[in-house]
């Protein structure tokens, strides 16, 4: 299933759900985007919702996408008067919350950029669940603000 809304002022919303074994799926992903970088950056930061719609908690497993060398899950936080990013191995999807992932906050790390990122690029990520589904999100690249 795809939709896409267009939220206006730039602001475009995607949501693209494909599970290996199960069209009912328990994750759902909205609001899938990505900030430009400079052509030259080998890193990107994407943002998505993530709505556990189930009864029960899954988490992430791995990562993954065709534009990137690897994905990694990214946790900012105010620490010493300055932000501090941790990767997070496991991120934790509990059941009947959404797990908002902005910016300087949580966020998934596109590392080793295999190319620019232009606007309005549609970037493929996937992640697989401990459950065993497997969810395709689609990002679209916005211009910075």
């Amino acid at each position: 299933m795809t939709v896409c809304v267009n939220r206006g002022r730039g602001w475009i919303a995607s949501l693209l759900l494909v599970l290996s074994a199960n069209a009912s799926a328990a994750i759902l992903a909205e609001q899938a985007w990505i900030r430009e970088v400079p052509p030259q950056s080998p890193v990107a930061a994407a943002f998505v919702a993530l709505t556990n719609t189930g009864k029960s908690a899954d988490h992430i497993v791995a990562m993954a996408s065709p534009m990137a060398g690897r994905v990694e899950w990214h946790d900012m936080r105010h620490e010493h008067g300055r932000m501090e990013m941790t990767q997070r191995l496991r991120p934790e999807l509990p059941a009947g919350i959404t797990t908002q992932l902005a910016p300087m906050a949580s966020h998934l790390m596109l590392l080793e950029l295999k190319q620019p990122l232009r606007v309005g690029m549609k970037v493929p990520i996937f992640l697989t669940l401990a459950s065993g589904k497997k969810l395709r999100v689609t990002a679209i690249v916005r211009a910075s603000d």
